[in-house]
């Protein structure tokens, strides 16, 4: 496949280690480097796949979804939170393309990595409505930890529709789901008219 000369040359950064230029580089890619991008985020090469998941971020198309939601499940804690991330940046642009592979941040709310769960509790508050529904599930049949950050998620979405969700966990046993809950509530001022149960 043809490839541009920004391109190339962001390859021989990573293949450098040099950072700061493959990170200079990579909001020089166009849409038109989606392709190799796509091919890279397989690549046996860690620094290759991470780059490749950070560039698509940028860059990526709609199909870029796809790869980027199974890069989500990488033997790497650093590539599978980029993943999350990235999918988070790609809902922004196509909601529509993203919403079907937010399950996958869901699960990995549950992570063996802290990073990771982070990254995926704060890419699913980026993603903003289209996430409730996956947060609704996780609340109500995730183990606990998920519970936790799938609470985090909707009090730093601090919008509306998620309130509806932070209602019932005031009233949670897991003191953290309840903080979330309460602080989220009382950011968006709707604590005033909350029946606060014992």
């Amino acid at each position: 496949m043809a490839t541009s000369t920004t391109y190339r040359a962001w390859l021989a950064a990573i293949a450098a280690g040099d950072d700061e230029q493959a990170e200079a580089l990579s909001q020089q890619l166009t849409p038109a480097d989606g392709p190799a991008l796509l091919a890279q985020v397989a690549s046996s090469d860690l620094d290759l796949r991470w780059w490749a998941v950070r560039a698509l971020a940028l860059h990526g198309p709609p199909a870029a979804a796809g790869p980027i939601a199974a890069a989500c499940d990488d033997p790497e804690p650093s590539v599978r939170a980029a993943a999350a991330l990235a999918l988070a940046l790609l809902c922004g642009r196509y909601p529509a393309a993203v919403e079907p592979y937010l399950p996958v941040l869901a699960v990995r709310l549950a992570d063996i990595d802290g990073m990771v769960r982070q990254a995926n509790a704060d890419a699913l508050a980026q993603c903003g409505e289209v996430a409730l529904a996956v947060l609704a599930e996780v609340l109500e049949f995730g183990p606990e930890a998920a519970r936790t950050r799938a609470a985090y998620a909707l009090r730093k979405m601090g919008s509306k529709p998620a309130a509806a969700l932070l209602y019932p966990l005031l009233n949670d046993p897991n003191p953290l789901i309840h903080t979330y809950a309460y602080e989220g509530l009382d950011d968006l001022g709707l604590l005033e008219t909350t029946l606060l149960l014992p």
